[in-house]
Parts: C-alpha cells; structure tokens; sequence
C-alpha cells in the first residue's frame, strides 16, 4: 500500500510541478497571434524571420517562425499579455519610414493578446533596403578618414540625427549608410576618431607637431554637400530598393584660435621631452603638441573655441613630470599661459571581487582612464599589475580617473570603508592615495 501512495503522491507532485511550469512558460495559453509579412514591391515575403518577444516576462523568451509562401506566420498556445513583434529577412529592411523626426526607425510594433483571444490579420511590412554612400575629403580634397556619417531628418530649422544609422569613413573617406527605408534625408558629417588603436596611433601622428598646420586641422559639424547650417544643406531622396552613390561631401574647417606660453618645472630639475596633449571638450577636438626646447615658449595653433584642457607631461633628471591647466578661448589668441610640472600622484589598493570568481579569471592588470580629455594612443597609460592578493600600485597618474580592470566590471571604490563618487579619484601633484579598494564583478 506504501508503494502505491508513494506512487500517487509522486505523480500529483509531478502533475502539479508540470502545471506550475506551464503556467509560467510564455507559451502557456490558448491565445493566437497570426498574420503575415509584406513588401510595398513584391507583395507577400516567403521565407521571412518573424520573431515575438513578451514585454512582460522577465528574462523574456524570444519564438520565432518562418513565413509561409505566402507570407503568412502564426504563433499558437500563447499567454496573454503584451509582445514585440518584427520580421527580418536579408535584402530587406524592418525599419520604417518616419512620419515625424526621430532619433530612431520604428523596427517592431507591440502587440496585446487577451487570454484566448485569436488575434488574425496582422501586417508586417519590409522595404527592400537603400543605401546612401560616398566620400567624405577635406578642402584640399585629401580624403577625411574616421569620421562619423549619419543620416538625419529635418526638424524644424534644425535636424535630428538618426542615431542607429551610424558609419565611419574608411582609410579612404569612402562611407556608406546601409539598411534605409524611402525617404528624404540629411547626411550628416562629425570629425570624430577611431576605436582601432592602430588607426587612433597613425591619425595622432599625422596631425603631430612637426607637419604643416595643414595637416592638423578642425572640422565644424558638416552636412551635405558641406556647409554648416540645416538651412544650406540639401536633402537626399531614398527610393525603395535603389542604391544612392555619390554623396561626397567636402568638410568645413572651424575657426582657428592659438595658445601660447611656458613650461615651468621645479628648481634644480632638468626636463626634456615635454608632450602636451590638448582637448577643446565642447568641440570634441583633441591633439598632440611638443616643446621642441625645454625653456622655449610653446605655441599651439589650430585651437577651438571654449573650454581647454592642457596636460603636459615630461621626462626629468628626478622621474617623469606632469601638470595640467585650463583656459578658456574666447579672443584669437591667449599668451603667457603657465604650465608648471610636477611629480605625479601615487595610487595605492586592492582589487575586491564581489562574487566568488575562479583565480584563474581573476584580473592580472589594472588600469587608469583620464576623464580630463581624451589622450592619445601616445600618452602612456597609468597602470599596475594586481598581485594574488588583489594589492596594486600605480605611479605617474595625474588627472582625473577611473579605473579599468580587464575581464571585469568596476562597481564602486571605497577608500577607509567611504564610497568615492561616481568612482572617480582625482590626482595633483606629490598625491599619494592609499586605502583604495576596487569593488568589482561580472
């Protein structure tokens, strides 16, 4: 009799344990949805990806299904509630024209089943995919290599980028803008740099001191065919399925401040090798320059106007030296600014992992990230190796910083069981931080 009970029991608890999980399964129901996918030029699309993704349920679990020959798909045994529905298919765009101006296409729509309902006739319309291409030069007509292309849209007297949109000019200025539904469209140019390093190395190069101003310039926000108002720029047709070329545009250089003063460092020192790096952070312009004679007057040309970061670092008798300083470009030209070294900041601390993470996962390297600007790849990075017991020591930092651990996220520094805002620690002159510790996780 045992047996036989212990069996019972054994299948009501299974019973009820299958009834639980079904409950919970996104496709637990009796609901429908069904439809199918079309295109303004051929009609109904076999072979199309349909895929639907529950907004509610959490982590969500995608289904997806396959068109029919005639486009039709349908989802069974659904739950009720509120779903993401899109189609996909290569040679063919989801996103949908604009109505009004948007930083973004409409690439799904959102769909409510009741419990039980059959919900039937629903259209999902692809575009067979346009393209914008062609090259971005400099006035001279050199190709402008690294820089962003957006398409945009109209608003008002202005216009809005279309933020999924985003290229990079290749080596050769050449772009293209892929994946575009019919419309009317801006194309819109921002100087910017690349993420590849080696790209980042030869481009901070090739702007160096030592070439012609020529080479080093800075770029206003353009737009096609390269002017720099939305009232000049003119607008590129997109028709469905039709590839536009030729859309070269010519960028415009900004207005050209200069900079100049002197390095400073402390008695009894000699330096050498002074680099300043420089940012216009409004202008997202950045640079390289070089004291070509310790003592001699420094002159940076080619500067936007706004806020100015310069930090210089430099070689010495005693150890590296760095310094930093800020002006603000308003008149064409600033003289006798100071720039004065010093010995750089010390970083001392731990890296804590939050959850258990195997030794072998764990970090071998930690590093700084300067918040003040964006260095060049030449700048050398403040870095450490992280002993077994996490301790780590990092010399030569100056500025402002975060800090980066490969394999890991940063979740928060403490120093003496305090939180640092927003993770950032902040290095001057002869700073020495101890007591850091660096809480991190997946």
């Amino acid at each position: 009799m045992s047996a036989v009970l212990s069996f019972m029991f054994g299948l009501l608890a299974w019973t009820i344990v299958e009834r639980e999980a079904a409950a919970q399964s996104p496709q637990a129901g009796t609901a429908r949805l069904s439809g199918r996918v079309v295109s303004t030029s051929a009609g109904s699309i076999a072979d199309a990806t349909v895929t639907l993704t529950p907004i509610d349920t959490t982590p969500p679990a995608t289904l997806t299904t396959t068109t029919t020959p005639q486009g039709g798909f349908t989802f069974d045994g659904l739950a009720g509630g509120r779903y993401r529905l899109s189609a996909s298919k290569s040679g063919y765009t989801n996103r949908q024209p604009l109505r009004t101006p948007a930083d973004r296409f409409a690439i799904d729509r959102e769909v409510t089943v009741g419990h039980g309902e059959h919900s039937s006739q629903l259209e999902l319309t692809l575009y067979t995919a346009s393209s914008i291409a062609g090259r971005v030069a400099e006035p001279d007509g050199i190709p402008a290599p690294d820089v962003q292309v957006f398409a945009a849209v109209r608003s008002g007297t202005g216009h809005v980028l279309l933020h999924d949109t985003r290229t990079i000019a290749e080596w050769d200025g050449r772009y293209r803008i892929e994946g575009l539904p019919p419309g009317e469209y801006l194309v819109v140019v921002l100087p910017g740099t690349s993420t590849d390093p080696n790209r980042m190395r030869a481009n901070a190069e090739r702007r160096a001191p030592e070439s012609s101003s020529a080479t080093r310039p800075f770029f206003e926000l353009t737009l096609y065919p390269g002017v720099t108002t939305d009232a000049s720029a003119e607008t590129v047709t997109v028709f469905e399925g039709v590839p536009v070329d030729g859309i070269d545009t010519w960028l415009m250089p900004g207005e050209r401040h200069s900079i100049s003063g002197r390095v400073f460092w402390p008695d009894g020192i000699t330096a050498e090798n002074i680099v300043i790096e420089y940012a216009n952070l409004t202008a997202n312009r950045t640079g390289l320059w070089t004291v070509p004679e310790p003592g001699d007057l420094f002159r940076i040309t080619g500067v936007p106007r706004g806020t100015v970061v310069l930090l210089a670092r430099a070689d010495s008798n005693r150890g590296p030296l760095a310094g930093v300083v800020t002006t603000e470009i308003n008149v064409d030209e600033i003289d006798d600014l100071e720039l004065r070294l010093g010995t750089p900041g010390v970083v001392e601390g731990r890296v804590i992992y939050e959850t258990d993470v195997p030794t072998a996962a764990r970090a071998k390297q930690i590093a700084l990230r300067q918040q003040l600007l964006p260095v060049s790849p030449l700048y050398p990075v403040p870095e450490s190796p992280v002993s077994t017991d996490g301790r780590f020591r990092i010399e030569n930092a100056f500025g402002l910083f975060t800090f980066e651990v490969p394999g890991v996220r940063v979740l928060r520094v403490m120093q003496h069981g305090r939180e640092i805002a927003n993770a950032r620690i902040r290095l001057t002159t002869g700073d020495v931080l101890t007591g850091l510790e660096v809480i991190v996780g997946k």
